[in-house]
């Protein structure tokens, strides 16, 4: 039960915001056939040419070790708010139930203290330490992209001779061959942590001989469909990334003591999913005709929807998304954070709650999982407060609400809401238009960033000293299991309102291997 109840979003308000997204959403689709431009976010190495770029980079690899399961439920959003005496660390999830939560709250605070006993000796011990607690909390996602490199490796070796030089099938072999001893689901904790660190170290290693050059050639040779090439790169690139993202703990533990003693972990309880709009006939020259005001312009555009009727029946699309049983919205992780910072009625600073000083660092940023979605992107636009979050890749999900405002906050709280809404409709609107008129969409096939963000120190066939004392490090731990709900899954099928599950794939590498 919640203490509070929240003030509905108005039936009017709920239509004039959500038809056109659905209608976006049905001319993405019927677009589809038309090339698509990729917007990629460029992340940078663990070398930081700024604090702030580490301190963001920190807060973004916390968010990522959290987002521990694929299909939207668990991608989670953090911020550092800076009180007197301490750090607070305030996260939420898009959907995940109160004990979900507070084994997420255990997981961060035993990686903070883990890093808390870090020292320049122990530091490969304490690495090797936090990997494999980071391996272990989050194996459901990372035995997906295991048996991702088995399958697609195996469909790359099957190309004729002639094809791949020798040197590339044999680096080939020896990836299938170190994921293999990976993917097997009744590996022990410890074997699977083990096997799957020297599986990123191989990966990392790749990149430093000539099969680097002709495998990236191979994944980018289709201009941006899927191969077994590219699903390859991609599934090697998100499991690297966890490699990395324990580096990027270690440097900021290095520069920032205070962001790991006396500090505290404070979960955000994710929304209810609400119903977006009636279940009715809508279709989409009804939804044009409510769009702009200029009945030319209207005519015009209804004329040009009947044109695209004929690459994908648009009136179904919108039938069957407006009918379907999921499409209940929810709030996403970013927005949660934000709306829990402006309706603090305990700030940090006595300045207010988004006066930087709030905020550790004095930087007003919210790190997240995955870059964030298009209607995140135009809500923080809307609410221009200053609040900075990831890049945005742009893909739009339906199931994406503002969040909720409650009666003792007042009707002004109720106002600034659909004032946010009426802000987000203008682009919301504009991309509409323009998906008509261009017939091209803006859509990737998987949602989080692949760029080239690791050293290349290692060559294949060498483990130097660094990891040799990493693998050591977790031979050495002895950590406490976490428990995990066992109906965990089973609540989140029952749940409504997925709202990234229904792209092919939920990520897009975050290291580019090749």
């Amino acid at each position: 039960m919640r203490a509070l109840e929240p003030v509905e979003l108005r039936w009017k308000v709920r239509k004039r915001f959500y038809e056109p997204i659905v209608l976006l959403q049905a001319l993405t689709r019927a677009c589809m056939h038309n090339q698509v431009q990729k917007v990629l976010e460029h992340t940078p190495d663990v070398t930081f040419q700024t604090s702030q770029q580490l301190f963001r980079s920190f807060l973004n690899n916390l968010a990522q070790i959290c987002d521990n399961d694929r299909g939207g439920n668990t991608v989670t959003a953090v911020v550092a708010i800076q009180y007197p005496d301490h750090v607070q660390y305030r996260f939420a999830s898009n959907q995940r139930t109160e004990n979900e939560l507070a084994l997420v709250k255990a997981f961060i605070k035993d990686i903070l203290e883990s890093l808390a006993t870090w020292t320049k000796a122990a530091s490969r011990t304490i690495e090797g330490v936090i990997l494999r607690k980071i391996i272990a909390f989050n194996r459901p996602r990372l035995q997906l992209y295991v048996r991702a490199i088995c399958s697609h490796s195996q469909e790359c070796l099957k190309v004729p001779a002639e094809v791949i030089i020798n040197q590339v099938r044999e680096e080939l072999k020896n990836l299938l061959s170190l994921a293999l001893k990976a993917d097997d689901r009744d590996l022990e904790e410890a074997a699977f942590c083990e096997n799957c660190t020297k599986l990123m170290l191989f990966l990392k290693a790749l990149s430093k001989t000539e099969a680097h050059n002709v495998l990236r050639d191979k994944a980018n040779a289709h201009d941006g469909q899927a191969t077994s090439w590219s699903e390859l790169r991609h599934a090697s690139g998100r499991l690297l990334s966890y490699f990395q993202g324990v580096r990027t703990l270690v440097e900021a533990r290095k520069y920032w003591d205070t962001l790991f003693y006396d500090v505290r972990v404070v979960p955000i309880v994710s929304s209810d999913a609400i119903q977006a709009l009636p279940r009715n006939n809508l279709t989409a020259e009804a939804i044009i005709g409510r769009m702009t005001p200029d009945s030319e312009r209207g005519l015009a555009y209804k004329r040009r929807v009947q044109e695209l009727q004929h690459f994908g029946d648009l009136d179904q699309t919108i039938q069957a998304q407006v009918r379907n049983k999921c499409f209940l919205p929810i709030v996403h992780a970013e927005a949660l954070v934000h709306q829990s910072i402006i309706s603090d009625p305990d700030p940090g600073s006595e300045l207010g709650s988004l006066h930087p000083s709030n905020f550790f660092n004095g930087d007003k940023y919210i790190g997240c999982s995955k870059p964030t979605c298009r209607l995140c992107h135009y809500y923080f636009e809307a609410s221009a407060d200053g609040i900075q979050v990831r890049q945005t890749h742009r893909n739009l999900y339906p199931n994406w609400r503002v969040p909720d405002v409650y009666q003792h906050q007042g009707e002004e709280a109720v106002k600034k809401r659909e004032n946010i809404i009426n802000k987000m409709l203008v682009p919301i609107r504009k991309d509409t238009f323009r998906t008509i008129d261009d017939k091209i969409p803006e859509r990737r096939p998987h949602d989080s960033n692949t760029d080239p963000t690791y050293d290349h120190a290692t060559s294949v066939g060498y483990m130097d000293e660094r990891h040799e004392r990493l693998l050591e490090g977790m031979g050495q731990l002895s950590i406490q299991n976490v428990e995990r709900d066992e109906h965990a899954s089973a609540s989140r099928d029952s749940r409504g309102g997925l709202t990234e599950a229904d792209e092919d794939d939920d990520d897009e590498g975050g290291v580019r291997l090749f």
